[in-house]
Parts: C-alpha cells; sequence; structure tokens
C-alpha cells in the first residue's frame, strides 16, 4: 500500500519503452477482466451451493466482489507487489464476514480466478498468496 501511495499515479513517458506496461500478465488482465469475472461467477454458482439462495442484491454484490478481486490482481501485477491483493484480501474477508458469508466462499472465488490464469505465475502467486491469507 506504501508504494501505490508514494509512487502513484507512475510518471511515464514514453509507454513503448516502460517494461511494466507491456507486462504480459497484467495486460492479460485488464483486458480480460470481464471474461475472468463472467467465469469465476457461472463456475462459483456451480461450485459454491449457497449461491443457489442468493437474492438480487447478494448476486450483485457477488459480482462487485469478484470484479474487485481482479481489479486488485490488475493492480498488483502493475506494481509487482502482492501486498496490494492481501491486504484487499484481508479486508474483503472482513467485509463478507459482516455480511455473514463464509470466507470460503472469497477462497472459491480466488480459486476460479486462478484457474483461468494458469499460464501466468506470477498472477497465480498473488492469488496463491491471498487465499494462504484466508487459510490463517
Amino acid at each position: 500500500m506504501t508504494r501505490l501511495a508514494r509512487n502513484w499515479p507512475p510518471v511515464v513517458g514514453d509507454p513503448y519503452e516502460t517494461a511494466f506496461l507491456g507486462d504480459e500478465e497484467y495486460t492479460y488482465v485488464v483486458r480480460r477482466r470481464a471474461e475472468l469475472v463472467r467465469t469465476a461467477l457461472d463456475r462459483l454458482a456451480a461450485t459454491y451451493p449457497p449461491m443457489a439462495a442468493y437474492d438480487q442484491r447478494q448476486h450483485d454484490a457477488t459480482v462487485e466482489d469478484l470484479s474487485h478481486v481482479v481489479d486488485f490482481l490488475a493492480a498488483a501485477l502493475y506494481v509487482d507487489d502482492a501486498q496490494v491483493f492481501t491486504g484487499f484480501v484481508e479486508w474483503t474477508a472482513a467485509v463478507l464476514e459482516a455480511r455473514h458469508v463464509s470466507p470460503a466462499a472469497l477462497d472459491v472465488g480466488l480459486r476460479l480466478v486462478c484457474e483461468q490464469l494458469r499460464g501466468f505465475p506470477s498472477a497465480t502467486a498473488i492469488l496463491g498468496a491471498g487465499r494462504s491469507r484466508l487459510a490463517r
């Protein structure tokens, strides 16, 4: 978080000369954001049985949460700092607990996003770090 507070937004000269902007994993996650969220949501309905009883408000909150997962993953990839994501996961787990949603739901969501990013080692490592925080 400190890195974001001090160096955000980053100063960018020529984007073609800025290595991190061309990072394949960050670019993939940002460009496929909607697909990652939609696929995770579809699979979540089949994988997490309590979701079948969700009302529209709960469904919308789940879509928003999955969107945040992908956004924070992209941010962590962008600045190459897993703490951006793991801090978000801890905060989200607390929010879900206040909504009486099991942290298992978040873990399943993280796993479902991770499964879509098998060829991206940095993204899967960041997602794994988030899941490890939940396990504690």
